[in-house]
């Protein structure tokens, strides 16, 4: 696979930098993933927005990474081995902690110099997760199985059965259920395994994806889409195989595979940084103010007529001590000119359906200085609702670390009043 391209979000790349690539043949394929809004194809080239991850279509393979969620950040859109290193670091951190992916970051930054670093700290994750549980027992399920036997097993098939013996009375043609291990989770496993193996770049993933392959050699070569994959369920006695089974539907669910070459040929990896700055933000008030009691995505009808509510609304965060609703946005936010109408109308519904006095428009630090923007009342003559505009810093070396945690933690408290 070649090496990628890394961007930051909402930058551009020329279309004389993007290797052939056919533009108009991109476009149908991200509107076919549905992920046009996460890459737009203009005139000139490709522009990215607030989606982060890995798109690799054809020759074209793009990473594009946050812009705010490093302290090393550049003006320009040039990202150096040393900040493309910390943004992926805190990228996995961020993603691990909303549970979108049960991945750790310790040592992944040493994959930072690889080709493509971000599908291989994923291949890594998997094939070490899958490693470690087939050293403690493979997987085995009953299977159903049909065989015309010497000797009856299970239960007789006896429509087959005429079918096939009706001039040979010495055999059955049995149905019946064999434990095995040659059964749908671990033929997922091994089929994830060598389309893996087939675009892994890093000798580390390659051996043991290796190793996985040579241990599956009694398993049947079954190749899987996303509709084969969600059919499979884990058992109780298999919860050990959780994180390398999740991490096998998501390569599955979210490539297209090569099927002449057993590989995965285009590759769409990437999450919304609106929605995971939201779940975030959330979590850190979730675990680390357990006292606010906050939900996130309440939901409550916006309309009545005749007993009957029409149209949901979702609050983003609604905290109950204090009583604040939290609507978080991942957009630019360094003056007052900055702010839409449209957000207000939003968290001005919010309270009056919540019947909160108090809303915040969160927004993460564009730059290096806090902007100062004063407390504003809604302007009216009835309830005094009250709109704050505040920002938080997640711009850190390390957003693992637990003095980082609780700088942000504060901030967050200093937000609440609490």
């Amino acid at each position: 696979m070649r090496e990628s391209i890394a961007i930051k979000e909402y930058s551009e790349i020329k279309e004389n930098e993007l290797d052939s690539c056919n533009l108009d043949k991109l476009q149908a394929y991200l509107k076919c993933q549905n992920l046009d809004s996460a890459l737009k194809v203009t005139r000139n080239g490709i522009k990215a927005n607030s989606w982060v991850g890995v798109i690799k279509y054809k020759n074209l393979h793009l990473e594009i990474l946050p812009k705010l969620i490093s302290a090393d950040v550049n003006n320009d859109n040039k990202i150096s081995e040393d900040e493309r290193s910390i943004i992926l670091k805190n990228l996995i951190f961020m993603l691990s902690y909303t549970k979108k992916l049960d991945i750790k970051t310790n040592d992944n930054a040493k994959l930072a110099t690889e080709k493509n670093p971000f599908i291989e700290i994923l291949i890594r994750e998997f094939a070490t997760s899958l490693f470690e549980s087939l050293k403690r027992f493979t997987p085995k399920r009953y299977v159903r199985e049909e065989e015309n036997l010497n000797y009856l097993k299970g239960k007789i098939k006896f429509s087959e059965n005429i079918r096939y013996n009706c001039t040979n009375q010495a055999k059955f043609y049995c149905e019946y259920d064999d434990f095995s291990e040659n059964n749908l989770l671990n033929q997922l496993f091994l089929f994830v395994s060598t389309c893996l193996y087939n675009i892994s770049n890093s000798s580390y993933n390659k051996k043991t994806l290796k190793f996985i392959i040579n241990y599956y050699s009694d398993i049947s070569f079954v190749r899987f889409d996303k509709f084969k994959a969600r059919k499979i369920k884990l058992t109780r006695n298999q919860e050990l195989f959780k994180k390398p089974f999740s991490l096998a539907k998501m390569f599955v669910e979210q490539t297209s595979v090569d099927l002449s070459k057993n590989k995965f040929e285009n590759i769409t990896l990437v999450w919304d940084m609106n929605k995971l700055f939201e779940e975030f933000i959330f979590e850190l008030i979730k675990r680390k103010i357990p006292e606010c009691k906050a939900s996130a995505q309440k939901t409550k009808r916006l309309l009545v007529r005749n007993k009957e509510t029409r149209r949901d609304t979702k609050v983003d965060i609604l905290v109950q001590n204090p009583e604040v609703i939290i609507d978080t946005k991942y957009k630019k936010f360094t003056s007052f000119d900055d702010i839409s109408s449209a957000d207000i109308y939003q968290v001005t519904t919010y309270c009056l359906l919540h019947k909160y006095n108090r809303a915040i428009l969160l927004y993460p630090q564009f730059g290096n200085e806090e902007p100062d923007i004063q407390e504003y009342h809604l302007n009216n003559d009835g309830d005094n609702y009250r709109i704050d505009f505040c920002t938080i810093n997640l711009k850190y070396n390390d957003l693992k670390n637990e003095q980082t945690q609780k700088d942000i933690v504060d901030k967050l408290k200093q937000i609440l009043a609490i």
